[in-house]
């Protein structure tokens, strides 16, 4: 209970400072989605106007492709405070988002084409499909997994629990997973019941495409301290305090003194 308590105040104060970078943009980039924070190798960012690297800070908006590359990775943070780690040669497509500043709520659809998606859902109406399933979040950190060659979709639910259904709505059965449990969608078929998720035999070959670069051999608590370094790291470069700050403003300077 210390623990989560911890976690969630420190996700707190780090969202209030990304929100306050989101804030500072110019007008014309209020309706954006989110950002990317973090990329480790190559992911690129494909829309109407062309196609574009995926940076620290880059804007996401609906309808944007995100697309990494081999031993690849790149984390994206959404206004509603939602948290998206795609792994390697993945695709992901921003479907709908829909932000209310007042309530700070989301109704957000992203299509997982290929590849393996982790998700940190920060507020209701949260859904992620693949050709095969349809999940909906209860305040869930769940990941999902599409391999093109098989059809076949895998959800494994770290936190919370997520509502299955094939994407096909004339395909009956539907499926609640809870924490620690897994289902698999192929095809036209419906949702397993869910299982034990065997965490150990699904990690990858490297780590950037398996569940372990996903944060889940190392668990919900120790995967979002992950997520807060790679905001924290990340927060100058979003915030951009010397280009937003007025002349006659004051600037905090941090010190790291070391010991020895």
């Amino acid at each position: 209970m210390i623990t989560k308590h911890i976690i969630r105040t420190m996700c707190a104060a780090f969202a209030a400072m990304i929100a306050a970078a989101m804030t500072a943009v110019p007008a014309a980039a209020v309706d954006k989605a989110g950002d990317v924070v973090s990329v480790r190798g190559k992911a690129v960012i494909e829309r109407k106007t062309g196609k574009v690297d995926a940076r620290v800070a880059a804007a996401l908006m609906e309808s944007d492709n995100i697309m990494t590359r081999d031993k690849s990775r790149v984390k994206m943070l959404f206004r509603d405070d939602s948290i998206l780690t795609l792994g390697a040669n993945s695709k992901l497509i921003i479907r709908k988002y829909l932000y209310s500043p007042e309530s700070k709520r989301a109704e957000s659809i992203y299509e997982l084409a290929d590849g393996r998606l982790r998700s940190v859902v920060g507020s209701p109406g949260f859904k992620v499909t693949t050709p095969t399933a349809f999940a909906a979040a209860r305040g869930t950190i769940f990941t999902v997994a599409y391999n093109m060659e098989t059809g076949t979709t895998e959800i494994t639910v770290l936190e919370g629990s997520a509502e299955v259904r094939n994407i096909n709505n004339e395909v009956a059965g539907t499926q609640v997973v809870a924490a620690g449990q897994s289902t698999t969608v192929t095809g036209n078929k419906p949702p397993t019941p869910p299982k034990p998720a065997n965490l150990k035999d699904a990690a990858g070959d490297d780590d950037t495409s398996g569940p372990s670069a996903l944060g889940v051999q190392g668990g919900p608590e120790l995967d979002i301290f992950s997520e807060l370094h790679d905001l924290a790291e990340n927060n100058d470069r979003l915030n951009k305090p010397f280009e937003q700050q007025p002349v006659n403003a004051s600037t905090n300077v941090y010190m790291n003194v070391q010991f020895r």
